[in-house]
């Protein structure tokens, strides 16, 4: 995959009426767990104060959860992606105001948000405004991802999701509909099965093809070096299936051995089990066993 490809329209294609943009896409589709119960709490209007309260709260544990990781998601990305900004600026150090220039392109890429109901939807163009082809917003969105999974199991809160590529329409309403969607929901929805976020093989495969892309450009550089290291946050679970390995150390970065990441890993496994004791509990066989993969992950990673 080249940085830039006659092949390929060298900037987002508009339909004739301008009502929306397509192209190819990296997107992430995040399905919170467990929400029906919340839902059914808030369904009637509150008559006194006591219902009040209780709506109030049932609202925040549903609507305002959703919308709360949402706004987590964003800052995660953008404070990942500004990591590897600085690559990129480090590496036009020293180089001729048009090279400097080049890089300062390459590096604009938007993201893009969207819900529905108890899911998320967060994408990004492979291209750029300047004809680049992107993989720092890949590797952003699975780091985030798998971030946020930890972070979400330490708060007792668990989802499903699924990271692909492919072909989107994002329109001026903030709707994303196209094939890309379709892939991310059905990764989540018929494959996932258990707490964990499925990569999707086009994914995959756009990652391979960067790092063997010959171009000697200085953003193909950095594409190549940010695409070698996102494919270390994937890893192949027991059933074949593409994960983010959000376990990994090598996700974990420099905090891998701090006390703080301990803590959450504790907590995150507390409530693993704990989940697994309720359901076996309630007699929901189905339940309790998806979350016994879940712990065997974290077993497998050397978390007891």
């Amino acid at each position: 995959m080249a940085t830039t490809s006659d092949e390929q329209p060298t900037s987002p294609q508009t339909n004739r009426d301008g009502v929306a943009v397509f192209g190819r896409h990296v997107i992430a589709l995040i399905d919170f767990l467990g929400q029906a119960s919340e839902l059914e709490k808030w369904d009637s209007a509150p008559g006194t104060a006591a219902q009040m309260t209780a709506w109030r709260l049932a609202a925040q544990n549903s609507l305002g959860r959703v919308l709360m990781w949402r706004e987590e998601f964003g800052k995660r990305f953008t404070q990942f992606r500004a990591e590897i900004d600085r690559l990129a600026e480090q590496s036009s150090n020293g180089q001729p105001l048009e090279v400097r220039r080049k890089f300062d392109q390459y590096r604009k890429t938007p993201l893009d948000t969207a819900h529905f109901s108890d899911s998320l939807i967060f994408y990004s163009p492979l291209q750029n405004e300047h004809g680049y082809w992107q993989v720092t917003n890949v590797a952003s969105m699975v780091a985030t991802c798998g971030m946020l999974m930890l972070a979400a199991l330490a708060t007792k809160v668990a989802f499903r999701g699924a990271i692909e590529v492919g072909m989107l329409g994002r329109f001026p309403t903030g709707d994303p509909y196209g094939p890309a969607l379709s892939k991310a929901h059905h990764l989540e929805a018929k494959v996932a099965d258990y707490p964990r976020i499925i990569v999707g093989p086009d994914l995959l495969s756009y990652l391979d093809a960067t790092i063997r892309n010959p171009d000697t450009d200085g953003p193909a550089q950095v594409n190549r070096d940010v695409a070698a290291i996102c494919r270390e946050f994937i890893a192949q679970d027991t059933d074949g299936c593409w994960i983010v390995d959000y376990l990994s150390e090598k996700l974990a970065g420099s905090t891998a051995g701090s006390a703080l990441r301990h803590q959450v890993l504790s907590e995150a496994r507390a409530f693993v089990q704990a989940e697994i004791e309720r359901f076996t509990k309630e007699g929901n066989d189905k339940l309790a066993k998806r979350y016994e993969r879940l712990l065997a992950y974290f077993r497998s990673r050397g978390i007891t």
